[in-house]
């Protein structure tokens, strides 16, 4: 069963794609990473994170359904379950993660799903909250929405661009939660960079066959 979704509980920070890109801010550019960030109406903000690596789409969906290791690159990840398997390529899952005192834990459901579109690879993320009553103890996050974007280069790298917007809820301050979504996320980046090398040699059959039905190498 794919687990591929435990890449959620990096959002903590709607993703609109069509928005003009004067409107996004740099926020941080270290170690090949750039992380770029906008003002969303309710005063949390939406995220962008981008950087160029050698891997294949197989490798990173491997990774991502790795959920054993997950805590070797997503911060917090305490936990990750899949409710329903729609199918192969689509699951509805509830990820929970520890929050930084004085912060109560939070949980989160989302839909996932991955595929081709016009040559790039896509994970879209959306939320699915009310698919699961609140569970005690946990903080439901909503609003959740964000897309990864996969991009292969005849340079032998791959583009890597991540958009992300999520509400924590709870009493944090704006400015606070603000602060953690840019961390969380620079500091993610540099995991997934770092294990992704471990997948190279690991081939998807799902991600093949949509790469194959769109003509495509993998």
């Amino acid at each position: 069963m794919l687990r591929y979704c435990a890449l959620l509980a990096l959002l903590f920070s709607s993703v609109t794609l069509s928005a003009p890109q004067r409107d996004w801010q740099l926020v941080k550019s270290e170690q090949d990473i750039t992380l770029h960030s906008r003002k969303h109406s309710d005063g949390l903000i939406e995220i962008r994170a981008q950087m160029f690596t050698p891997t294949s789409y197989s490798a990173f969906i491997n990774l991502l359904e790795d959920t054993q290791h997950v805590p070797n690159w997503i911060k917090s990840v305490t936990g990750i379950r899949v409710l329903t398997q729609i199918s192969p390529t689509e699951n509805k899952v509830h990820t929970i993660f520890n929050a930084p005192w004085p912060a109560k834990d939070r949980d989160m459901v989302t839909n996932s799903r991955y595929f081709f579109d016009q040559g790039a690879f896509k994970l879209h993320i959306s939320d699915a909250s009310n698919t699961l009553p609140t569970q005690d103890g946990y903080i439901r996050i909503t609003k959740v929405s964000g897309e990864w974007t996969l991009q292969q280069l005849s340079n032998g790298t791959t583009h890597i661009e991540y958009l992300a917007f999520a509400d924590p809820g709870g009493a944090l301050p704006k400015w606070l939660v603000n602060k953690l979504s840019i961390d969380s996320v620079f500091n993610t980046f540099i995991g997934l960079r770092r294990e992704l090398a471990k997948y190279q040699d690991q081939v998807n059959p799902h991600v093949v066959k949509l790469a194959r039905e769109q003509g495509l190498m993998q």
